[in-house]
């Protein structure tokens, strides 16, 4: 934080008498005449005194939150320079090679209470958009066969890399990690962050808890703890977590209930989690030297950042500033359902690899790359079907072809001919809520000539979420008339 003061912020204090009306300013030495010198030596010592103990107190109280913060970065991998300090440089975050995307590896360690070295539990590549402001998450799930060591042609879990390549030496287990987010996505990635469970319940009670809307109730009676396990339980609707809490909301993946019992729906609840934490974090907390003491006890211990500087944190607090009044945060899971279904599989051992076959990840870029242009549409993931009302059967295969090839890994289905004699394009949606986002760019680019449900449509269909009608064109009878 850089301070300037100009003349007009130095005011001249006033003296003002019991009745509060002003007497002079310090410039005028009217009452200092009336006193002797030696009270006014006096006087003056005493203000002295008193100003050098408050300026004590302070600088060591400041000096002790300066150390905290760099003993603390210094754990995390903050490179701290003087010429970050003194820089008039506006800062910036680093940034992938388009100019356009800063890319984090968000991961989480399962170390429990035993204090080993345990598995990578959650793995989710965060991507800012510094047009947009917007935020996109992207959960990979830790049962995804990759090839682990690049030398050897053998396939494990994603999730076992980084205690394997940490064996191999201390510091080399998120690299590598980070090398293999960047060859399943396609996209680079310009930090990294791993946080273990204690640190994670800790820093959720260090802002004072989140608050997060339960989706759908479950209970789990498998929820780890130490060698064995225990019951928890969530209701559906809003609450307040503490960290403990929400650590179990974003771990459990036992339950039977409402599909809330496998990896990615505890994906999804993680990044609800994630989210949650973002909405809680004020910038004024930021600022708290109680609040940034907390945060400084807890991170220093159980979180690892890849290198940082000054310039990184002042360009994360205006990022932070930007997202909390202009951005959105769009969630995604890299899950067997994701990409209508075409790009990854799972066989019955709960392993994942991509369709294509093992560490191909072609069809898996080209998605990423649509979800990170219209991340709104591919939130929704609609199920769009087409009709033909009076275009015609082969003409309205023809149109749905192009939305095919315009929309990949959108689930649209032609469902053939409803009506034979229907004029226009109609496109809207087919459900009560929702889906704004999806028929937004659809209809930019089919152009209908209306999106409400026409009369002649009585029913819900097949019950799709977006439904489009391709009638006859519309024909405008011209009337002559005959001059007088």
């Amino acid at each position: 934080m850089r301070i300037t003061l100009d003349d007009s912020d130095i005011k001249e204090p006033t003296i003002k008498t019991h009745s509060g009306k002003k007497l002079s300013t310090l410039k005028s030495t009217n009452l200092l005449k009336q006193d002797s010198p030696s009270k006014v030596k006096k006087a003056t010592k005493i203000i002295l005194i008193i100003a050098a103990i408050l300026l004590t107190v302070f600088l060591s109280y400041s000096g002790y939150i300066v150390y905290k913060a760099y003993k603390a970065g210094e754990l995390m991998g903050l490179n701290l320079k003087p010429s970050d300090i003194i820089s008039q440089e506006v800062p910036t975050l680093k940034k992938d090679s388009s100019g356009e995307y800063t890319n984090i590896l968000l991961v989480g360690i399962d170390t429990r209470e035993r204090g080993n070295l345990l598995n990578t539990d959650t793995i989710i590549l965060a991507s800012y958009n510094h047009k947009t402001q917007d935020v996109i998450l992207l959960s990979i799930p830790r049962d995804l066969h990759v090839q682990i060591n690049p030398d050897v042609f053998w396939f494990q879990r994603i999730n076992s890399i980084y205690v394997t390549y940490e064996g191999k030496g201390e510091g080399k287990g998120l690299p590598r990690l980070r090398e293999v987010v960047e060859e399943i996505t396609g996209y680079e990635i310009q930090y990294h962050a791993m946080v273990d469970f204690k640190g994670f319940e800790q820093l959720i009670d260090s802002i004072g808890g989140i608050d997060v809307n339960v989706e759908n109730s479950f209970t789990d009676y498998q929820y780890p703890e130490g060698n064995s396990y225990k019951k928890v339980s969530f209701q559906q609707g809003p609450q307040h977590m503490d960290g403990k809490t929400a650590l179990e909301y974003a771990r459990s993946r036992h339950s039977l209930q409402n599909s809330e019992g496998s990896d990615f729906a505890r994906a999804r609840r993680q990044q609800i989690v994630l989210s949650a934490v973002t909405e809680r974090v004020s910038l004024s907390s930021l600022l708290d030297p109680k609040s940034l003491m907390n945060l400084f006890n807890v991170v220093q211990d159980n979180i690892k950042i890849s290198e940082f500087t000054i310039n990184d944190i002042e360009a994360g607090i205006e990022v932070l500033k930007k997202f909390k009044d202009e951005g959105e945060t769009y969630s995604f899971v890299l899950d067997p359902s994701a990409g209508s279904g075409k790009l990854l599989k799972e066989d019955q051992s709960y392993a994942i690899g991509p369709v294509e076959g093992l560490g191909k990840y072609g069809n898996i870029k080209k998605y990423l790359q649509n979800v990170w242009k219209n991340p709104a549409l591919y939130e929704d993931d609609p199920v769009v079907r087409v009709y033909n009302t009076g275009l015609g059967y082969t003409e309205t295969h023809a149109q749905y072809l192009k939305l095919v090839e315009n929309f990949p890994y959108i689930k649209f289905i032609y469902t053939g001919t409803l009506y034979n004699d229907k004029e226009s394009t109609v496109s809207y949606i087919n459900k009560e809520k929702g889906f704004a986002h999806s028929l937004r760019p659809i209809n930019d680019f089919i152009k209908p000539d209306s999106t409400q449900k026409p009369e002649y449509i009585q029913n819900s269909l097949n019950a799709e979420d977006i439904t489009i009608l391709y009638g006859k064109e519309i024909v405008l009878e011209e009337n002559i008339q005959g001059t007088e």
